[in-house]
């Protein structure tokens, strides 16, 4: 080992955001559509991943695999939004919650 390596070793980096609560909140909120839950748990896996990478001293790793995560849990809070917006809209075409309700039990009393 040269001595400039000691040098490196002095110099001390903070860690990076995992955005792992970005993440385990994207996860939950993805249960309402399956890309969303999908995109979640691989957001948790890249956030746990990125604090691994910290631990054993690959700073720039842990940094990507925290880019990734936010990525991630971003796209599936977006879609989380998308499929609650599509929801409300098919919601008022039937004409309102009432409406909706009742085309659940009609839904109900012919599959009997």
């Amino acid at each position: 080992m040269e001595f400039n390596e000691f040098e490196k070793m002095d110099e001390f980096r903070d860690k990076p955001n995992n955005y792992m609560a970005l993440s385990i909140v994207s996860t939950v909120l993805g249960l309402c559509s399956c890309i969303g839950l999908i995109l979640g748990v691989i957001a948790i896996v890249m956030a746990s991943q990125s604090s691994s990478k910290f631990r054993n001293g690959d700073y720039e790793g842990a940094v990507k695999a925290a880019k990734s995560a936010k990525i991630l849990g971003v796209v599936a809070l977006i879609v989380f939004v998308l499929h609650m917006i599509y929801s409300w809209y098919s919601i008022q075409q039937l004409g309102g919650w009432n409406a909706y309700i009742e085309s659940i039990k009609e839904a109900i009393d012919a599959a009997q």
